[in-house]
Order: C-alpha cells, then structure tokens, then sequence
C-alpha cells in the first residue's frame, strides 16, 4: 500500500577540488511492492525538474533512479556496488551518454521509511568524471 512520507536528499558533488553541496526535503509517497521499496516525489523549478516525477527503485544490491517527465522517461541511472551502467540522460537539450559507476551503496529501510547513500562517479559524453555522494531519508507519515 502505497503511503505519503517525507523525503530528504542531501549530497555533495566534488569538481576540480571544490565541493557543491545541497539539501531538499519534500512530500512524496513509499510503498514496497514485489519485494522492492518504491520512493517518488515531484521535482520544481528549484530542483531544476519541474513537472518532473522521480522514482527510486530499491533493492540491497541494486537502486534505479527512473526520471518521469511528462508522462514519459526521461531518464534512468542505476547503482549496484562496484558496477558501471551505461545508459542515455535525456535533458530538454537533447540527449547525453552516461556512465555511472558506483563506489558505495548502503541500504536500511523496512516498511517504515529508512536510508539510501550512495557514493559515485558520473561521466557524461566521455568528460572527466564527477564524484558525488547522495544520502536520502525516507521517514515515513501515518
């Protein structure tokens, strides 16, 4: 069953030496369903995802970030420990190969909310990579 929860993204990306940290907490719903835990919220202008939906799919060895804009994917970037993903990042600009490979994952959630860290490199079009660390907090709101 499908449940609202409050939801906090922090993180840190790290480019040439210097840090570019943020922190956002918002509505969204939780539910587990197959014996994966779900998480959606609806991004903004601030987000710079307006009229955006983004899912987290999570499994303890495997999360899909899926990006829903309009209806439609716009997105997909998964993180497995360890393992690279390929895949293609869809921006109102135009489109953008991505390359994810994922340092450290850490999972603890359960029917009531719970934690996702991920630390990570991305590379976009073959650029240099960027290492970033992303901490979600799902509590969960009766």
């Amino acid at each position: 069953m499908e449940t609202n929860a409050w939801i906090t993204l922090s993180g840190r990306q790290m480019i040439d030496g210097e840090s570019d940290n943020f922190e956002l907490t918002t509505a969204g719903k939780y539910t587990m369903q197959g014996g994966k835990y779900y998480v959606s919220y609806e991004g903004s202008e601030i987000t710079g995802y307006d009229k955006t939906t983004t899912t987290l799919k999570i499994k303890n060895d495997q999360i899909s970030m899926i990006r829903f804009a309009k209806g439609n994917v716009a997105s997909q970037m998964v993180f497995s420990p360890s393992k690279q993903y390929t895949g293609i990042y869809r921006t109102p600009h135009g489109s953008l190969n991505i390359d994810i490979y994922t340092n450290h994952m850490r999972v603890e959630i359960d029917e009531n909310g719970g934690e996702v860290e991920l630390d990570y490199f991305i590379q976009l079009n073959g650029t240099e990579p960027v290492r970033n660390n992303l901490h979600v907090y799902i509590r969960k709101v009766d």
